[in-house]
């Protein structure tokens, strides 16, 4: 009936990917760690639990793991503690109250 094609599809996708993309990078902003000491990092989900430990581990001390084994609860050195995260493979670095379900509770100061 409405005859859609990859050509009419193309430019739909195209701005949803921006508007998604937009609303991750204001959530991100939003969600940078308040204590610079402390950061949830979030490595890449296809990462072994053993890599993202590993990655973490040399960025900063491990203080908790979240939810799930690629979200670590990082502290360490407040200058450049994000910076080293994200140089290992973090793809986000977040605050951990803010991240929501990323930080356990026991893993809180």
């Amino acid at each position: 009936m409405f005859g859609k094609t990859a050509a009419n599809i193309a430019p739909i996708l195209a701005t949803t990917l921006a508007i998604f993309s937009g609303l991750f990078a204001a959530a991100a902003v939003n969600a940078a760690p308040r204590d610079p000491s402390r950061v949830a990092a979030i490595f890449p989900p296809w990462w072994s639990p053993a890599q993202a430990v590993a990655a973490a581990g040399s960025a900063g001390d491990i203080a908790a793991t979240g939810s799930t084994p690629f979200i670590l609860i990082l502290r360490g050195d407040p200058a450049d503690l994000a910076q080293r995260a994200r140089s290992v493979g973090a793809l986000l670095v977040l605050d951990p109250d803010l991240a929501g379900l990323c930080a356990p509770k026991d893993a809180r100061p």
